[in-house]
């Protein structure tokens, strides 16, 4: 079969730039202009602790050259696959479990949204992240509802090196700009996107152009009660769905995703040594246009405004360690607005609320640890109160999580752990009280809906040397009350689509992940192995939505002198078990190539070629998913500054 790629001109200003900058006699970048910014951040509470049990994972953007979305960086971890239909708004799936049953973090602001598709990091540029935290399995006891599948939580650089950096890729003639500076106590970044509509391996148009411009400012006083102080702001407008809708059926636009937050991180050693408190906000705007063909166009405006505090301590007793911690959050202003129109007017043929709710939140958490010997044990629990809210109904919900971990040292090199945790999700706001039309037709919630409950146990057997790393993780998930939607569209409408949330039975998610490092002794040479097999079903035994296909990676790594060279290998199963809302797919594998060069020492040059071999692959088993970009290439510059 002869492959066809597509390459776009690369613009000449960019190919002009990198010769200029490469013609600069920069000064030597001395170790105590980096050194002088370091600080200490302290370990969210959750890694603090099950890092005595099985080994937390932390994935570093380093690792993840010319990444174009935030997505691109948790990828590296085979628990975690993309949900939904492509484009900048997609979002994480770890282990099976996605949309509202996954907490997204940015260093440690819960990131929640009222979308079904759950809430989406690609509004984070991947210039501002440094590593990303990956925590599978059910986590409630640490970090509440929305967690009984597991977290992701985005890290900021803990050093900021002054510098600019531009690339450019060819398949959305992409441009991304980034600069960062420092100025003493004080550092910010800012960043710009702009991508065009892309083309799969067919050269068929793709929904997936957008324009992305964000701010990051943080300040650390040298002697205050404030350790750290920081905000971001993102404005991205005119994003594609990249859907299989797209042109002839259906065409969606999200004309305006806003995202402020920021949080503040106080040292309150006053009180007792060790205590810390938090506080944060997250205000978001995001606007939905979907346009039916020869038909009419629905929009919505999604608005809230996401608060909240911490306070958490800790102390030591004989053996034992222990933590503690409050916590208090709110929603506020959470609504959705929809209108509709006819193709041929801009007069709206209804306008309505489709949602107006609020929510509060309070829990206290507990944990406690020890180390006897080759015996490690840690064990915690959560007392979670919540009010949802609307103009006419109130509904209150008080649960308990908790978990017990074991980590026994076998050897100098093996270690064993057993990790089982309870795990609960309360309805989202949208699930118990949203009543309107979204783009796969008009959806109705319900406010007698139950609390999702989980029990999650998992056993980790993991290796390591100074060579070599290398974990095997079994695990087993059953879930109660577990929420979906469903079709209850009547037959005598036909084209008229109903859908509603409802409490189906009971689905029981299970699997095997691995992981392997491999880097020989006085070599250049770095391997990684991955993968994941996951199963889901129902108490009948059919599938449930959101299982991903089985998937297995490689990378190779090269470093040599001032270059280092790598290489991906994906494979990604077919699957034929699906459930609601999903297609069939045919297993694939995909291959990247990059590398990048220390020109000097201000000055490094990158570039990365995905999906070398041009293949036409679905981006999820979405029933609406369009096919994945086709061959792409990037390049870039970063000089120091």
């Amino acid at each position: 079969m002869r492959l066809k790629t597509t390459i776009r001109k690369c613009p000449l200003s960019f190919i002009c730039l990198c010769s200029w900058l490469s013609t600069i006699p920069f000064e030597e970048v001395k170790a105590d202009e980096i050194e002088r910014y370091t600080v200490t951040v302290p370990k969210p509470l959750y890694d603090k602790t099950l890092q005595q049990i099985f080994p937390q994972y932390h994935y570093s953007s380093t690792t993840s050259l010319a990444s174009t979305h935030a997505n691109e960086i948790v990828l590296q971890s085979p628990s975690v696959n993309l949900n939904g239909q492509g484009g900048q708004i997609q979002n994480i799936n770890i282990r099976g479990f996605s949309r509202w049953r996954i907490q997204s973090l940015v260093d440690g602001v819960p990131i929640v949204s009222d979308r079904r598709a759950g809430s989406s990091v690609g509004f984070l540029p991947p210039q501002f992240i440094a590593q990303a935290d990956v925590v599978p399995g059910a986590t409630s006891t640490y970090l509440g509802s929305g967690a009984i599948g597991g977290a992701i939580n985005l890290q900021f650089f803990d050093v900021i090196v002054p510098h600019v950096r531009l690339s450019w890729g060819h398949n959305q003639n992409l441009q991304q700009y980034s600069y960062a500076d420092v100025s003493g106590n004080t550092d910010w970044q800012g960043a710009f996107t702009n991508a065009g509509k892309g083309i799969d391996a067919q050269n068929r148009e793709l929904m997936d152009a957008y324009t992305q411009s964000a701010f990051f400012l943080r300040h650390r006083p040298e002697s205050s009660t404030v350790k750290e102080v920081w905000t971001l702001y993102s404005h991205n407008s005119d994003i594609g769905k990249s859907s299989s809708d797209y042109p002839n059926d259906r065409i969606t636009i999200y004309p305006q995703n806003t995202h402020w937050l920021g949080k503040m991180r106080i040292g309150l050693d006053t009180l007792a040594e060790g205590t810390t408190a938090n506080i944060w906000w997250h205000q978001s705007n995001l606007e939905t246009s979907t346009t039916r063909i020869e038909k009419r166009r629905n929009d919505s405006d999604n608005k809230a405004f996401d608060f909240g505090s911490d306070i958490s301590g800790s102390a030591e007793f004989s053996d034992w360690f222990f933590n503690w911690q409050w916590q208090v959050s709110a929603r506020e202003g959470v609504s959705i607005d929809e209108s509709e129109y006819a193709l041929t007017s801009s007069v709206p043929i209804y306008k309505l609320r489709t949602l107006d709710a609020s929510e509060y939140n309070t829990a206290v958490i507990t944990d406690v640890s020890s180390v006897f010997g080759n015996f490690a044990i840690a064990s915690g629990g959560r007392l979670d109160w919540q009010r949802q809210s609307n103009n006419s109904v109130d509904v209150t919900s008080l649960n308990v999580s908790g978990f017990t971990g074991a980590n026994y040292t076998l050897s100098a090199h093996w270690n064993a752990s057993l990790y089982v945790s309870s795990a609960f999700r309360n309805p989202s706001l949208t699930e118990r009280f949203f009543f309107g039309e979204t783009p796969r037709g008009t959806v109705r919630g319900d406010e007698n809906l139950l609390t999702e409950e989980a029990i999650n146990t998992q056993g980790t057997l993991f290796y390591n040397n100074a060579n070599t790393k290398a974990s095997v993780e079994v695990f087993h998930q059953k879930i109660n009350n577990y929420i979906e939607r469903i079709d209850v569209s009547d037959d005598s409408e036909p084209g008229v689509r109903t859908l509603q949330y409802a409490n189906i039975q009971n689905a029981t998610i299970r699997g095997v992940t691995y992981q392997i490092q491999w880097h020989p002794s006085h070599s250049a040479w770095q391997f990684r192995v991955s993968g994941a097999w996951i199963k889901g079903q129902n108490d009948q035994g059919g599938a449930i939505a959101d299982i991903p296909p089985h998937n297995q990676r490689l990378d190779v790594n090269y470093e040599f002198s001032d270059f280092r060279v790598f290489t991906t290998l994906s494979y990604r199963s077919s699957k034929r078990d699906i459930g609601s809302g999903e297609r069939e797919v045919e297993n694939i594998v995909t291959a990247d190539i990059g590398g990048e060069w220390q020109i000097s020492q201000r000055l490094r040059l990158h570039a990365k070629w995905k999906n070398i071999t041009n293949q036409l692959f679905y981006s999820s088993t979405d029933e609406q998913a369009a096919f994945a970009q086709g061959s792409n290439v990037n390049i870039g510059a970063t000089v120091l500054l």
